[in-house]
């Protein structure tokens, strides 16, 4: 089966069931569609496809979130998955829900913020190093305004999210 069939038969399945492993993918893939490949395709395609983990009440998942609100798939990233943000020096810590660095991250790197000298993803936060402390804070606006998090004072700098009117913990 080719590249393309293949990507279509994992957008189907994402969209179809919910999956929370590499593994659950390829094995979906195999049952569904006689598709078999390995975690490194499986990696590559989901890349390939901006498809991201996605945590709720219920566990996490692999998803593909349509970038229909806002204007750009990098501001709807960072509104859907970016929890808190503090500055400390000339570095910026993004939180976000366990699995959800990586593609906070990427649409850190993709908005490419000039001040900005690399980001550095882990499993919940992301660590973004910034030129000078003076504009860490202007990156911290920045994303606190992109991510729409409530900009009320949490500890120093760090904003948090607001749900139903209240800031989230």
């Amino acid at each position: 089966m080719d590249k393309s069939a293949r990507q279509q038969a994992l957008l189907e399945v994402i969209h179809q069931e919910r999956l929370s492993t590499q593994a659950e993918l390829c094995a979906a893939l195999a049952a569904r569609y006689g598709i078999t490949c390995d975690q490194g395709t499986i990696s590559r395609d989901i890349k390939e496809l901006g498809i991201v983990r996605l945590t709720d009440a219920s566990g996490s998942y692999y998803g593909r979130l349509a970038g229909s609100l806002p204007s750009s798939n990098e501001a709807f990233l960072l509104s859907r998955l970016v929890r808190r943000v503090a500055d400390a020096g000339n570095l910026v810590v993004v939180h976000t829900d366990a699995a959800n660095a990586h593609p906070v991250a990427e649409a850190l790197d993709r908005l490419a913020f000039p001040e900005v000298v690399g980001t550095v993803a882990g499993d919940n936060t992301v660590l973004v190093v910034v030129k000078t402390a003076g504009k860490a804070r202007r990156v911290v606006e920045r994303i606190v305004a992109i991510a729409g998090l409530d900009s009320g004072p949490h500890n120093g700098n760090k904003r948090e999210r607001k749900k139903g009117g209240k800031s989230a913990k």
